[in-house]
């Protein structure tokens, strides 16, 4: 009941008493969707990966301009999401409970749910980086699976590039649940396959932009990242005056892109790396975990509807109650996942070693990289994993568990995780 109730009132803001305006990139990828099927060719610029705008063509098409489509086809994506992360939990944990809770969670988190509704590629990338994981842990390394598992990370790399450091480390998870026989051929085709899938795209991006690439906005990013002042989104931000100097910085987008490159090497060249890290230590986790989403911010006394924008409904009970059931949830999640990796047994259950491998290396990316609270949506599935965990566990031993003198060290160091996140999230 509980998520159907956040769908329908989720749905219900949506449109009432009007339309939620269109956001950010919203209007530019239901431009590129228009242009995809006017002429085409997306004619997205060099920052944007195409493959959403292709996805969202025919949607838009179907339903004559609208969204209604788009968000029903995105819901039953959430819906897939969900399943498919429960099938990893059960894969991993041998826990039925754990993954029935895994799916609950996951479509009944307002955050989350929200952008089944919303012009960004976040749920689509999920469902894509989740069906080749689970396609390619289930199936093992047959021809097929290998084929079709590469195939999906292909076209979830051309949703969103962040997903480009995971892969190494998903080839190493690979290679410990693979059998050895086959392992190191199946990766390399995996590999190949990765690479062909997205090879057209690069192409693409070398005819018309002057360099072989999928994206091109890493080293803005990083710029930004480094120049950004508040620990909150929407806070004092340098985004918009940053990107016209950019857009203005030269005519081509490998010349923009070097002279980003050069300014980021000046900047720590001057602040020093000891300076730099520092600096970004104390902004950067606390916009990454941060209790505001880009829900949050679209309601009540958020810094969206503040200016005029987000959902025109969002000063109603229905609103106030979306904005304290998102923080309460966001809350509890991180608490959970933290106390989860701190107890977490490793050495019996190694993929939780690969998920919280995967978690560490997307903090290490947004130590630099401009960080936005939709950003952290491709982490949920991991977070979500570790909380479940934690649930199972205190289920299934309660403070009994807490008695355990092996366990003294792992409970402080889960505490100390747990009190880290929640004060990330609710201090900044």
């Amino acid at each position: 009941m509980v998520p159907a109730a956040v769908h329908a009132t989720l749905l219900w803001l949506s449109y009432q008493p009007e339309q939620r305006p269109g956001l950010g990139d919203e209007g530019m990828y239901l431009r590129a969707a228009e242009a995809v099927r006017e002429h085409g060719a997306s004619g997205l610029e060099s920052f944007w990966p195409p493959a959403y705008a292709w996805f969202l063509a025919p949607l838009v098409a179907a339903a004559d301009g609208s969204v209604w489509l788009v968000q029903l086809v995105q819901t039953c994506l959430l819906v897939l999401v969900a399943w498919l992360l429960g099938e990893f939990v059960e894969f991993a944990l041998k826990d039925r409970w754990a993954a029935d809770t895994a799916v609950v969670l996951t479509v009944a988190f307002p955050p989350l749910v929200a952008f089944s509704h919303y012009l960004w590629p976040e749920v689509l990338h999920l469902a894509l980086m989740l069906g080749a994981v689970m396609l390619l842990i289930r199936c093992g390394p047959k021809p097929w699976a290998v084929v079709s598992g590469g195939a999906l990370l292909a076209l979830c790399l051309q949703t969103k590039v962040l997903l480009l450091p995971f892969l190494p480390m998903l080839a190493v998870g690979l290679w410990f649940v693979w059998p050895r026989p086959r392992r190191l051929v199946a990766i390399a085709v995996l590999t190949a396959t990765v690479g062909l899938g997205v090879l057209p795209t690069v192409m693409a991006q070398q005819r018309d932009f002057g360099r072989p690439m999928l994206a091109d906005s890493g080293w803005f990013n990083m710029w930004i990242g480094l120049n950004e002042v508040s620990r909150r989104e929407f806070v004092d931000s340098v985004v918009v005056e940053e990107y016209s100097r950019y857009r203005q910085a030269a005519p081509s987008a490998a010349a923009r892109s070097q002279i980003a490159r050069e300014k980021i090497r000046d900047l720590v060249a001057d602040r020093g790396w000891w300076g730099v890290v520092r600096r970004q230590m104390g902004r950067q986790y606390h916009r990454l975990f941060g209790r505001d989403s880009f829900l949050t911010h679209q309601l009540v006394g958020g810094a969206v509807w503040q200016r005029g924008d987000g959902y025109r409904a969002g000063d109603s009970v229905a609103g106030h109650a979306v904005r304290w059931l998102s923080y309460g949830l966001w809350g509890a999640v991180l608490a959970a996942a933290g106390w989860g990796i701190g107890v977490f047994p490793y050495r019996r259950k190694p993929l939780g070693a690969w998920v919280l491998g995967f978690l560490l290396v997307q903090c290490a990316l947004f130590l630099v990289l401009h960080v936005k609270s939709r950003y952290r949506l491709q982490m949920l599935p991991g977070l979500f994993f570790f909380t479940v965990y934690a649930a199972s566990w205190w289920r299934a031993r309660g403070f009994e568990g807490l008695q355990s003198l092996r366990a003294r060290v792992p409970m402080a160091t889960a505490t100390a995780l747990a009190g880290a996140l929640i004060w990330l999230a609710f201090s900044g």
